[in-house]
């Protein structure tokens, strides 16, 4: 019974946490209020309580306690895997290994889904002969494993999370393995990676850290796995969470667990969560010789609640006018969550300047830091790529940030601004990761990008280079300034680095990479990088902000480092131009995978690791002189590789041979390169900013993030003015000059003049060339009652002042192909309609198809119809056709004999030949007009045969006959 007992207690402590953390959502003030309500005060420090984490608040899924991880580095060089001498290492592999485990696996089984999985579960049953299921479990902070299954006897498929509301950004991975049998290797894919390359294509491993070992022996995170390999996914694309269409990447790597009833945690990268963060500020804080010149404040909340600190570190003790003239430095970090060296980073970073070294006294003397060290704590969190929980790239919306959807980037950018009202800033760096590039690097910006040539572009060339070049040298056997990058790619200009520069003119605006895996530097030894690494380059950088300040202060030294730096771009462009050959670096990449080539060549004795970087001289030292002075000569300045015709110069030729740096040295030293001028003017006649071309390398993936679309702000509607506001317009422009409507009649008189003039018809009558002088009087009748109406104080316009009269752009578009698609429907009937009007009235044979007949419509009244009606009984049949085709009046159809009925209403007339009756058609309407007769018609109006003739029909039929349209006439009924 006690036992069952403690089982229930350990189950409802269980519980009642995971109640905890699913409402842990809440936003800063809610839980303010509840706290206030329940001990009735304020907490003691309302700054700083509560951090979080707090997960999304639509997060249902089961949350595990963060786990606790020592933070100790191997005492030695982890080295990178050898794939020349990987089978002698690992002889031992998934697929010769000899176990007890003698059955066959049959088919795929679910062992881990992260939506689906019970918390407290137990390994599911395996039939015998088989090795027992392995246990995953990636529910806590910053864990990221979606799916495992159980493809063998010790083959496993996982499959990642992508980034929260987002279908991309699949590459950070961490969880935990139990359940293991130690002595058997295992096989583990993750099948839907999206890079295309990877550093575990050269020499990077998987990191692994073991709770037996950690108690043991005191080990943290260390590498582990074998026969790793990174390539495209195209055999194992059966698991249903694979999205069609997608072109996956899988990384697949064999490793073993020595111990026993131990569980084990696989990750990307040293794991660094928000909780981690917490802590490490507050063992600073509580220090007492570190909280003195440190504070921690909340910059703003995230989307989830969680508290964005803002650390600021200086020497608080100063006066005011010394505090006044400090210069500020701004860094950030962890804007993209699965980046977590820039954590480590940072971690360093704050550790050095808080302490008592005499360097970290002068930086807070001089300096005042704030820093910003995680950017994205909801991306950590839940595990994230590089997305928040807006689904988007805050590394890609600095440009305009939107309060609402990017909170930590828009405060960020508020108080940048804000300290630039009063103080300079002399650096900005953001703190991130690379995944396809060893060492660490800078990436900055192209300042020089309206002065190309010249002296200008010469020193900004130097200027943006300065910086990276002192990191440089502080730490040569990690920071690798030839992989740094100084030019703006398009799909970058709304990067952080980018838009520091361009909007707030910050010189020294930095992206500090770190690669995910090591260091290359050191042709011996190619090894990976640890935490104590990471937090080595922290220290560096903030060391490397003293040197800066330093350089700039003294002039003989800021000449030296000049002179250091122009030695090397010289050096450079020599190579880049023939004159100087390149060092033989050793070939990576053909080694790391295991080239055939590099493996005899290292069998052989004649590995290109080996070589030296520097090669011998084999030319005398004049002849490069000679070459070189004649670049740098001023009169001499057009001396180029290549001719015209593209051959090469004699001098070139016999300069192109290979040389040491230490002609390079002598030759700088001969040219008086010892001030900044003489720098600048080789830099200059060397045109270094087009020789150097740089392309900037970075994830494959991040390229296409797009930026989120600026909110146009509205223009808020104007208020209608009161009707006492208008009567006293209108009084002012009554009294005034009225020079305004002038104007405006000037334009409207502009505008009519400018419309198209329609040509009159050569056969009307006087009566009708007589209508343009109506049509005048009309047209300023109507100018008259606009203006009048304009005028008037109750006629106002709600668009009045508006771009377009009001109208939306778009809806104008529309309203324009609308207008416009009417127009070409109203004058493909009316085309249709004419040809049916002319082919009853006339023959073919006639020739009175006239076009300016058919384009004629006026309007007449009854007695110009009479009249008309009258003349074209008098001159035929081909008159009456053309005086009805030309009338614009509303048509009925109605029977011949109607017209009959007309001789009541007309003057007596000569008698021409009858009219014969015929059919009559189909009206979709009667209406009520004067019937009209006539005795006599000329027999060609239309064909009349022998059975209309005899034949009378005294009612309608539904036999169709003839048509006679153009006149408003009555049907008897």
């Amino acid at each position: 019974m006690a036992l069952v007992s403690t089982e229930k207690t350990k189950i409802n402590l269980y519980q009642s946490r995971n109640e905890l953390l699913k409402t842990s959502y809440w936003n800063y003030s809610e839980q303010l209020e509840d706290f206030i309500a329940r001990y009735k005060t304020r907490p003691p420090d309302i700054k700083f309580w509560p951090y979080g984490p707090y997960w999304p608040k639509y997060h249902e899924r089961e949350i595990l306690e963060t786990p606790r991880f020592i933070k100790t580095a191997p005492n030695f060089h982890e080295k990178f895997i050898d794939k020349l001498t990987e089978d002698l290492q690992y002889p031992k592999t998934f697929d010769n290994q000899v176990t007890h485990f003698t059955s066959k696996w049959r088919g795929v089984l679910i062992v881990y889904d992260s939506e689906r999985s019970s918390r407290d579960r137990q390994p599911q049953p395996v039939p015998e002969g088989c090795c027992p299921n392995l246990v995953f479990e990636s529910r806590f902070e910053s864990g990221n494993l979606r799916q495992a299954r159980r493809v063998g006897q010790f083959e496993y498929e996982l499959v990642l999370k992508t980034d929260l509301y987002t279908n991309r950004h699949t590459q950070w991975y961490y969880f935990r393995v139990s359940n293991t049998v130690p002595g058997v290797v295992y096989k583990f894919r993750i099948v839907n990676l999206l890079k295309r390359d990877s550093l575990y294509n050269y020499g990077m491993r998987p990191l692994q850290y073991s709770e037996k070992e950690a108690k043991l022996l005191g080990r943290g995170w260390m590498r582990a796995g074998h026969h790793i390999s990174y390539s495209r996914n195209v055999m194992h694309l059966h698991c249903p969470l694979l999205t069609r269409g997608i072109a996956y990447y899988m990384l697949e790597w064999q490793m073993d667990f020595p111990h026993e009833e131990d569980a084990c945690y696989l990750a990307h990268c040293y794991p660094y969560t928000f909780t981690d963060l917490k802590e490490d500020l507050d063992s600073l804080i509580n220090a007492p010789d570190r909280k003195e010149c440190m504070k921690r404040e909340v910059l703003c909340e995230t989307r989830a609640g969680n508290s964005c600190f803002l650390v600021t570190v200086s020497n608080f003790g100063a006066s005011k006018e010394e505090q006044h003239k400090k210069k500020f430095v701004v860094i950030t970090a962890r804007v993209h969550p699965g980046e977590t060296q820039a954590s480590w980073m940072m971690k360093g970073l704050l550790e050095y300047i808080t302490s008592s070294d005499p360097v970290a006294k002068e930086l807070r003397n001089r300096f005042i830091f704030k820093i910003v060290p995680m950017l994205n704590p909801d991306g950590v969190i839940v595990g994230n790529y590089r997305c928040s929980l807006a689904a988007r790239d805050l590394n890609r919306n600095y440009r305009h940030p939107r309060k609402e959807s990017f909170p930590t980037v828009w405060h960020t950018k508020t108080l940048i601004e804000k300290i630039l009202e009063r103080h300079e800033i002399l650096l900005y760096c953001d703190l991130h990761g690379h995944s396809r590039k060893h060492n660490v690097f800078m990436y900055g910006n192209n300042t020089s990008e309206e002065d190309v040539n010249g002296l200008g572009a010469a020193k900004s060339f130097l200027n943006e280079r300065l910086f990276a070049w002192l990191m440089s040298q502080k730490a040569p056997d990690k920071f690798a300034f030839k992989s740094c990058k100084f030019n703006i790619k398009r799909c970058k200009e709304s990067t952080g680095r980018v838009v520091m520069w361009r909007q707030f003119k910050i010189l020294n605006s930095f992206t500090l990479e770190a690669t995910f895996s090591g260091t290359i530097m050191n042709k011996n030894e190619y090894r990976h990088f640890n935490v104590h690494d990471f937090q080595e380059m922290g220290k560096v950088l903030s060391q490397t902000v003293l040197e800066y300040q330093r350089t700039q202060e003294n002039n003989a030294k800021q000449s030296e480092m000049v002179l250091e730096l122009t030695r090397y771009v010289t050096q450079q462009v020599m190579e880049q131009r023939g004159l100087m050959e390149r060092p033989k670096l050793p070939n990576f990449k053909s080694m790391m995978r295991g080239d055939k080539n590099v493996i005899n060549n290292t069998e052989n004795g004649n590995d290109s690791s080996q070589e030296k970087t520097t090669p011998e001289p084999h030319v005398s030292t004049p002849v490069f002189k000679e070459a070189v002075l004649t670049v740098m000569d001023h009169e001499n300045s057009t001396f180029v590789m290549e001719d015209k015709r593209g051959k090469r110069s004699k001098k070139s030729e016999k300069a192109q041979s290979n040389l040491s740096r230490k002609d390079v040295d002598n030759l700088l030293e001969n040219a008086s390169l010892k001030t900044m001028d003489g720098c600048l003017k080789i830099l200059a006649q060397l045109n270094v900013r087009e020789v150097m071309q740089e392309s900037d390398s970075s994830d494959s993936d991040s390229e296409s993030e797009p930026e989120m679309k600026i909110i146009e702000s509205k223009s808020k509607k104007k208020k209608r003015k009161s009707r006492k506001q208008r009567d006293r317009e209108q009084a002012d422009r009554k009294n005034g000059s009225g020079s305004s409507d002038k104007k405006q009649e000037e334009v409207r008189s502009k505008s009519l003049t400018a419309l198209p003039n329609i040509p009159a018809c050569s056969e009307l009558s006087d009566r009708d060339k007589g209508d343009k002088s109506l049509s005048k009087q009309t047209t300023t009748s109507f100018e008259k009652f606009m203006r009048n109406q304009k005028k008037d104080s109750h006629f106002v316009s709600k668009y009045e002042g508006r771009k377009n009269g009001g109208i939306p752009c778009f809806a104008e578009e529309r309203s324009i192909e609308r207008a416009q698609k009417r127009m070409a429907d109203m004058k493909k009937r009316t085309e249709e309609d004419k040809q049916r009007e002319l082919a009853f009235f006339c023959n073919e044979e006639d020739g009175m198809y006239n076009h300016q007949i058919m384009s004629l419509r006026r309007s007449l009244t009854q007695d110009d119809l009479k009249h008309r009606l009258q003349v074209a009984l008098h001159e035929g049949s081909a008159n009456i056709a053309q005086t009805l085709v030309g009338l614009n009046v509303r048509t009925a159809y109605t029977h011949a004999d109607a017209f009959r009925d007309m001789n009541s209403t007309m003057p007596s007339l000569p008698q021409p030949r009858d009219i014969r009756s015929g059919p009559i058609s189909r009206t979709s309407r009667r209406q009520s007009t004067p019937s009209i007769t006539f005795n006599n018609t000329p027999p060609n109006i239309f064909p009349v045969t022998d059975e209309i003739k005899t034949e009378k029909r005294p009612r309608i039929t539904p036999n169709a006959g003839p048509l006679i349209r153009g006149i408003k006439v009555k049907t008897e009924s």
